[in-house]
């Protein structure tokens, strides 16, 4: 009797096991874990020379690391409309305005309803849909609480801790001032301010229990995580085990606190018996702001920085992870979108995107498990509703170019005591600016053979690939749709309190 008992107990233990009633194949889970303003120099695996090897660098020998990987954006508010959109933020109505290119915390801008992001698609789907970390992508639109553009509004089931705006040098209260700005440095779980202003030293550990706790909830169907990290955008700011922990100073513990983190999710992965049925990617929203000194990450060989579209500012590190379908060991040169994320996740999990708009992103899903070339012919990239440059084959070609600063003007105006930056700002951040350069004829690199940018092509040498351009980019324009965009006025009306007029909580 007692083994007929042992016999009915594991039966009903594989009957219950996800795995054994799901194949890798069928409806995996996804999880994208989005690191803020993390240049492509900026990891071990990627040649950083003094960045300590971590679980992201684990993760890539382990998966594919991508080394033409591009954002849509080079700024975070539209990078995140384009990842969960799969669509060119100009497109989907996330284009900013004259002065502000993001959204900030007075603003009442966000992401319009009208599109679909990746959360609604796959919950349409079946899938359970979680979000943690950073959002950017609008909070109020009519007054201080009422919560309009926040995620539980665009698909996401789970909520948790969320920082609906950003991480900004103003939440510092140690190294650059002496306390928060309470009006810019909130924290929300779910819809609820939880605490203003904001205390972000234990901010990962607590998205980290967050992420296990969605995962846990959701081991025996298919999910979708969005885990967005506020490292490495300043002000940077660790907990105490990772303090100190990098050679390579301030930074690189940030980088550090990531890659413990992204270690902690898979060993759940891992732990819960569910790793060959999750994808996972780690992507960088785009390039570093490298005003900041030694507080700002690195492009490695790449031009240029955040905020251009230069390829320091666009091209990021990637990796995808799916042990068991995707081989271990691959260096993948392809050129992809974080858009592309949008329409594979879809035909993963068995489904056909939307038919009543354009998607810019296409579907991967071979490139990932069968190491096809790239679908992707030409890649846009915009500075708001400007089209500031191209990827077309080995070409980057561009239209308009932001100015870059010297070391020589960083080290006398911002960065003079050893690199301890003294200065929030941006030496070129417009689109309709003196710094801004158009170029007629357009720049040509061939960022294959000259990825740094340095060395120009003739015009006069280039005229058949500038003819296929430029016939692209009139066949691009004329087929141009955009989702009306969200208003974006400026009001304090509409700025995150928790109790006003305070502020404090």
């Amino acid at each position: 009797m007692q083994y007929i008992y042992l016999l009915l107990c594991l039966g009903n233990m594989l009957i219950m096991s996800p795995m054994a009633t799901r194949q890798p194949l069928d409806k995996p889970n996804i999880i994208v874990m989005f690191a803020d303003d993390m240049g492509y120099g900026d990891l071990s695996s990627y040649g950083h020379p003094s960045q300590e090897f971590g679980a992201i660098d684990v993760m890539g020998s382990e998966g594919i690391r991508f080394t033409h990987w591009y954002s849509a954006s080079s700024l975070c508010t539209p990078s995140r409309a384009a990842l969960l959109t799969g669509r060119l933020p100009y497109r989907s109505g996330v284009l900013g305005t004259a002065d502000r290119r993001v959204y900030v915390a007075y603003g009442n801008g966000g992401l319009p309803r009208e599109e679909i992001t990746i959360a609604e698609a796959l919950k349409d789907l079946g899938y359970s849909t979680g979000m943690v970390g950073k959002w950017h992508l609008g909070t109020n639109r009519f007054h201080f609480q009422d919560g309009y553009h926040l995620p539980t509004h665009h698909g996401f089931d789970y909520v948790a801790t969320i920082l609906p705006y950003t991480n900004v040098w103003e939440c510092d209260s140690e190294r650059h001032q002496t306390s928060a700005l309470r009006r810019k440095c909130f924290l929300y779980y779910n819809t609820t301010i939880v605490q203003q202003p904001s205390k972000l030293e234990n901010l990962t550990d607590t998205l980290v229990q967050d992420s296990k706790a969605f995962i846990y909830n959701n081991v025996d169907k298919p999910f979708f995580l969005y885990l967005a990290f506020s490292h490495t955008h300043v002000n940077l700011v660790t907990s105490a085990r990772h303090t100190g922990s990098s050679r390579r100073g301030i930074y690189g513990d940030s980088v550090n606190e990531i890659a413990w983190a992204v270690d902690e999710i898979l060993q759940t992965l891992k732990s819960e018996g569910i790793s060959e049925n999750t994808l996972v990617f780690f992507i960088s929203d785009n390039g570093p702001q490298i005003e900041l000194c030694e507080e700002a990450g690195s492009t490695g060989m790449l031009k240029g920085m955040k905020a251009s579209t230069w390829e320091g500012g666009i091209r990021v590190p990637a990796i995808a992870w799916w042990p068991g379908t995707i081989s271990a060991g691959q260096v993948n040169q392809e050129v992809l979108s974080t858009m592309d994320i949008f329409p594979t996740a879809i035909a993963l999990a068995g489904g056909v995107p939307p038919q009543d708009r354009i998607l810019d992103g296409k579907n991967i899903k071979s490139v990932l498990l069968n190491n096809d070339p790239s679908p992707h012919e030409i890649l846009y990239f915009y500075c708001n509703d400007r089209l500031a440059a191209v990827r077309y084959g080995p070409f980057k070609v561009h239209f308009i170019t932001h100015a870059i600063p010297t070391d020589e003007f960083m080290q006398n105006f911002s960065c003079r005591d050893g690199g301890f930056p003294t200065k929030n700002y941006f030496h070129c951040f417009y689109c309709e600016s003196e710094c801004v350069t158009e170029h007629n004829p357009p720049l040509v690199y061939n960022v294959e053979k000259d990825p740094g940018e340095k060395f120009p092509l003739l015009p006069y040498q280039q005229e058949e690939v500038l003819d296929e351009v430029m016939r692209a980019v009139s066949n691009h324009k004329a087929n141009f749709k955009v989702t009306q965009q969200s208003s974006d006025f400026c009001t304090r009306n509409v700025n995150p309190c928790c109790n006003p007029p305070y502020c404090f909580c």
